[in-house]
């Protein structure tokens, strides 16, 4: 069996940036299990597996880490929109998914592309003490929003953090073994974030598409502003250009295609 295969960085605006993820089209959908042997061997943080329809707009997606299925990954749909407007179908504009998280979709801007994701709803949650101690770092708020994330006094706080106590603090905080550590920014982006989701088989994500659309909000109510620009400050690290409305967070940047090839299973 062969299948196409694109490898893109989402959210990247020079080569080796942004958060890789490969994109699968079928033309339905394979075994579960063969689906997540293709993300193990893969072994990035997502492969996004896409199905078309009738519609060349209209498609079904679903994402694997190495480890499972998750329900919602951003930059994994980012890449899926970016390869099927510009490699599949590139007269397309925009382009629209059906998930286990609903319907999602891509459009071109400029160009890059922006995602229209769910926007999270923060509620009150303590740090367990435990965690907090593992983080080894002061600690300014914290709340929860699917994921639990910690606010830092400032930006240098979360690029200087140890990624073992992170990880660490994760196993301890939640259930779901994930964490999102942010501060606010020191004057070229409104806020800077990572994030370590060791629960999912993924110790420390590049660019995360879903924790933007989960902690968005907080920040938004926080600076009192609904446009923002954040930069997740991993070791690739990438700029995310934020649009809060509503109950929707609308994510853009760049999208680089580093691998077209040809997959064998």
């Amino acid at each position: 069996m062969k299948r196409d295969i694109y490898q893109i960085d989402a959210f990247a605006d020079a080569p080796f940036s942004g958060n890789p993820a490969a994109v699968v089209p079928l033309e339905s959908w394979l075994d579960e299990a063969l689906m997540q042997n293709i993300a193990m061997e893969n072994n990035l943080a997502e492969t996004a597996f896409i199905v078309p329809t009738d519609d060349p707009a209209h498609w079904h997606l679903r994402w694997f880490t190495p480890a499972c299925e998750v329900p919602l990954c951003g930059h994994a749909t980012f890449a899926s929109g970016a390869a099927i407007m510009t490699h599949i179908h590139p007269h397309l504009e925009t382009v629209r998914f059906t998930t286990k998280s609903g319907p999602l979709t891509v459009r071109r801007e400029g160009a890059g592309f922006v995602i229209d994701l769910p926007a999270g709803a923060p509620q009150n949650w303590a740090m367990p003490a435990k965690a907090a101690q593992a983080l080894g770092v002061p600690i300014m708020a914290s709340a929860i929003s699917t994921y639990p994330f910690v606010v830092l006094h400032n930006e240098q706080a979360v690029r200087t953090l140890d990624p073992r106590k992170a990880l660490a603090a994760a196993h301890l905080a939640h259930a779901c073994d994930e964490l999102v550590v942010c501060a606010p920014g020191d004057g070229d982006v409104d806020f800077v974030l990572r994030f370590f989701a060791p629960g999912v088989g993924v110790d420390e994500d590049p660019v995360t598409g879903s924790a933007l659309t989960y902690i968005s909000p907080y920040w938004a109510k926080h600076l009192g502003k609904t446009r923002m620009k954040a930069w997740q400050a991993s070791p690739r690290g990438g700029f995310i250009d934020i649009d809060v409305r509503g109950d929707r967070v609308h994510l853009g940047g760049g999208a680089r295609v580093y691998l077209r090839g040809t997959i064998y299973v």
